[in-house]
């Protein structure tokens, strides 16, 4: 027999649970809304704020050149976004553009990006991320094939070193970056302070970077109660676990609907074994 309470607690098990999102959420993705849709209470901070490159000039030439490449990869949404915005400023054809191409994009939200201007995703891996994108490549013919990296500035290089290693040429362009987020963060650590954050999300090594900068030194070792950290993608965690504090969640799948789940389960569980 389950009572009601039971019941609103598999509906929101995230009920009285306070979450600080360290992610800017976008029309298209909002971890904010997923959270607050399972009942948790959610404080927005993005500790990085996305930018344009450094230079264009890398992508435009790259762009003229475009019909000798085999493959263009996209690793995230926003190079879809930013790519193709520059385009426009172009004054060029995505589907000129990427007519005589195979895509590649790393997730089904990515994917989604690139259908929604009217191009075609040839590959898509089940898990969103660098790593699900490489398996997918090792049952394509890649020797000498030319593969152009359309991503952030200083991007994690597993993804070009793994095609390199199945022979493709690769061809990296900036499209936008990653910098911290300039805002007051003297809110921020008086919640923490005063213990009312039971979660820190982080989505990527930066956020993780950036949050400790605003930190004062010694300031997390000495709190009295620490937050939980749930990570998107194991270099996420890599990156929570060299501060030395300990990740208490990740999903099994990078995405942020399996990230809510897994603090939902987290949550049910405890519920249902009382």
């Amino acid at each position: 027999m389950r009572f009601v309470s039971d019941q609103s607690s598999e509906k929101f098990p995230l009920a009285g649970v306070r979450i600080l999102v360290t992610r800017q959420d976008t029309s298209e993705s909002s971890l904010s809304g997923m959270l607050e849709s399972k009942g948790a209470s959610v404080i927005s901070v993005p500790m990085t704020q996305i930018g344009p490159p450094t230079s264009w000039e890398s992508f435009d030439e790259k762009v003229l050149q475009a019909t000798n490449f085999d493959w263009a990869v996209f690793t995230s949404r926003k190079g879809v976004t930013h790519c193709l915005s520059r385009l426009k400023e172009l004054e060029l054809s995505p589907k000129n553009v990427f007519s005589t191409l195979k895509i590649a994009c790393v997730g089904k939200a990515t994917a989604s990006a690139v259908a929604e201007n009217g191009l075609v995703a040839e590959l898509v891996p089940d898990h969103f991320q660098s790593e699900g994108l490489i398996s997918a490549f090792s049952k394509y013919d890649l020797n000498q094939k030319i593969c152009w990296l359309i991503q952030a500035e200083s991007p994690r290089e597993i993804l070009a070193h793994a095609l390199q290693k199945q022979g493709a040429k690769i061809i990296s362009t900036p499209v936008y970056q990653n910098i911290p987020a300039e805002m007051d963060c003297s809110f921020l650590l008086a919640e923490l302070e005063k213990n009312n954050l039971d979660w820190i999300l982080f989505a990527s090594p930066s956020a993780v970077q950036n949050f400790q900068n605003i930190l004062p030194d010694g300031f997390w070792l000495y709190l009295i109660t620490k937050p939980k950290i749930a990570c998107l993608g194991e270099f996420t965690s890599e990156a929570v676990q060299s501060l030395g504090w300990k990740v208490e969640a990740k999903p099994s799948i990078q995405d942020f609907e399996h990230l809510v789940q897994t603090l939902c389960e987290i949550y049910l569980k405890n519920i249902y074994s009382k």
